[in-house]
């Protein structure tokens, strides 16, 4: 655009230090009247000397113009300045504002760090905690195992003991069950003997009865016919009679001596046959007292299942507790020795249970055996046997026969 003769010229010019590129425009007048003042003046001598000074004036003006104009671009590049100025303020304010955002930001995570880290140290004592009482009922788990492996001890003496006295029992009633039936055919012998000696017996008195009585007869006759043999009949009645009351005596004398062997060995057998009942009542009484310590040992099994089952909660508690405190510092030989404590819980359950079994087998069967077995009847006989039974604890008794 032109003002007044004047062309306006526009350049751009970039901020130092800035991408902003600012563009503005400068009025340079310059006079084009110039030459064809000069034509004028050369053609015309007679100028009017207003029309110089008012040339003048306006040369003056358009001085006071561009001077105008130079304060005018002075003042554009002020105004750059400012707006310059005022970019890098923004950008600092930015840099400030993103700064005291870290500066908050920085902060949030302290307090979450502390947050965080109170998190964890109440976790820590509590996994302390837990550790010492997991400790405790460790302690007092190892009590319980090393109190019952005390006991199982005491009841594998206490049962190898009822083993031996029962493997006795069964041979002693072995040897009792031969002695019974060793006496019982003694027994029937001797009554047969004794029925043949009683009709022997009876037989032969009938028939010396008979011969006195025939030769009192006999006598009794000759007599009548001849009065002169008198003496002879009473030496023959007198030897008749003699050899009968001998023959009388002598079986008599027989008769109550096998009779008094008998009584005696009655008597004998009757003290042996006491002896075995007292046994038998004494076997009877062990059964009552070990059919009682299988109850016990019942009872100590249900009370062993219990406790197992309480530890088996326990061990899967802790089991489940050591799997959530392994993160913090829980070792895994603490988990594997409460494995290996529990498999030592089942192995003595196991062994209870073998042991209780076999108990219940060995006592029925030895019931059975005692409730099969009848007392011993014993008899006199003509002879005496001597049986040595060997009892329990050793000691030897004598049964005569």
């Amino acid at each position: 655009a032109s003002f007044n003769g004047f062309r306006s010229q526009s350049w751009s010019r970039a901020s130092p230090g800035s991408t902003v590129t600012t563009s503005y425009k400068r009025s340079v007048n310059v006079p084009v009247s110039r030459a064809y003042s000069s034509t004028v003046l050369s053609s015309a001598d007679s100028v009017d000397y207003n029309q110089a000074s008012i040339l003048n004036g306006d040369y003056k003006r358009s001085n006071e113009k561009e001077q105008l104009q130079g304060l005018n671009d002075r003042f554009a590049v002020y105004i750059d300045k400012v707006h310059y100025l005022e970019q890098q303020n923004q950008q600092i304010e930015a840099e400030i504002q993103a700064l005291r955002q870290k500066q908050v930001s920085r902060t949030q995570l302290d307090d979450l760090y502390d947050q965080e880290l109170q998190e964890l140290r109440s976790m820590l004592e509590q996994i302390h905690h837990d550790k010492a009482q997991i400790q405790l009922d460790t302690d007092h788990i190892e009590e319980d195992i090393q109190r019952l492996r005390d006991r199982f001890d005491e009841e594998a003496r206490i049962r190898e003991e009822t083993e031996a006295i029962i493997r006795l029992l069964k041979k002693d009633t072995s040897d009792s069950e031969l002695v019974k039936s060793e006496l019982e055919k003694k027994v029937q012998s001797l009554q047969d003997e004794i029925a043949f000696i009683r009709n022997n017996h009876e037989e032969e008195v009938s028939d010396l009865i008979a011969q006195i009585q025939a030769s009192q007869v006999t006598v009794e006759r000759k007599d009548l016919q001849k009065a002169d043999i008198t003496e002879a009949l009473r030496e023959i009645r007198c030897e008749l009679e003699g050899h009968s009351n001998q023959n009388l005596q002598q079986v008599e004398n027989w008769f109550m001596c096998r009779y008094a062997k008998l009584t005696e060995a009655a008597e004998q057998n009757k003290d042996a046959i006491k002896s075995a009942r007292d046994e038998i009542a004494d076997y009877r009484r062990q059964l009552q007292s070990k059919t009682v310590e299988l109850e016990s040992v019942r009872g100590t099994r249900d009370s062993l299942e219990r406790q197992l089952n309480d530890i088996e909660d326990r061990h899967n508690s802790d089991l489940a507790s050591l799997q959530v405190g392994a993160r913090g510092g829980i070792t895994k030989w603490e988990m594997a020795r409460h494995l290996r404590e529990y498999q030592d819980l089942l192995n003595v359950k196991m062994a209870l249970d073998i042991e209780i079994a076999a108990y219940r087998k060995l006592l029925e069967g030895e019931e059975t055996h005692f409730t099969r077995s009848s007392l011993i009847r014993m008899s006199g006989g003509n002879s005496v046997k001597t049986v040595n039974i060997v009892k329990g604890g050793g000691r030897a008794r004598d049964i005569l026969l």
